[in-house]
């Protein structure tokens, strides 16, 4: 659901990130905002009644990108935020400092507003810009690391979120994309972006994970 179509009396859980949360190449259905309100507001263990998830995603955001738009999530009012970015910073090569300040002042924004935070990380590897892992987009060419990329910025990268959660004691999950590890025709053909059915994997694995945050400033 979009930010605009909110209702006062609704519990919201406000989707805040990149192509991974807005669901890039995705229709609206099968993206993961609204996998996620679908599985609240199915009976079951995960079962919330008026939960409202906002899609606040946008894809080919950064960290930074994302802090631009701080204003327009918290006048949302959201019970619970998953909050996700990483993904381009590291294709972009953004100085980590740069991307960890700009999640820092998100995380702290938000849990002053009285929102809960539940923070999705994003995990690169050395050989990000091989050939194996080249955009088909790109007709085979393999596009430069930036300048900073390289094996400390991998190393101080994927650092980064776990240090940001044990400093505000936030619930983690490492990488985005691990509940599809292993998981077969979950993807789609850049092999980065879910499809729908990886979509719809990770909102089960997401919403039991997300349903503490959501339930605990109702009780």
């Amino acid at each position: 659901m979009k930010p605009a179509e909110v209702q006062e009396s609704r519990i919201v859980l406000a989707a805040y990130g990149d192509s991974l949360v807005a669901g890039w190449g995705l229709a609206t259905a099968d993206a993961l905002p609204a996998r996620l309100e679908a599985e609240f507001a199915a009976p079951g263990p995960c079962h919330v009644p008026d939960v409202r998830v906002l899609d606040f995603g946008v894809s080919g955001d950064t960290a930074l990108d994302g802090l631009e738009r701080l204003d327009e999530v918290l006048a949302a009012r959201p019970r619970a935020v998953l909050l996700e970015f990483g993904a381009n910073d590291c294709y972009q090569g953004i100085p980590v400092k740069e991307t960890r300040a700009a999640l820092e002042r998100m995380t702290a924004a938000l849990l002053g507003a009285g929102a809960k935070v539940f923070l999705a990380g994003w995990r690169t590897r050395a050989d990000l810009f091989s050939p194996q892992f080249d955009d088909p987009d790109l007709a085979g060419l393999v596009p430069l690391a930036p300048p900073e990329f390289n094996n400390g910025y991998v190393k101080r990268f994927n650092a980064m979120h776990a240090e940001l959660a044990a400093k505000f004691g936030l619930p983690l999950m490492p990488h985005i994309l691990d509940p599809l590890d292993g998981q077969p025709g979950c993807f789609q053909a850049d092999g980065v972006h879910p499809n729908a059915k990886g979509a719809g994997i990770l909102a089960r694995h997401l919403a039991p994970l997300l349903l503490p945050l959501l339930k605990e400033q109702s009780a």
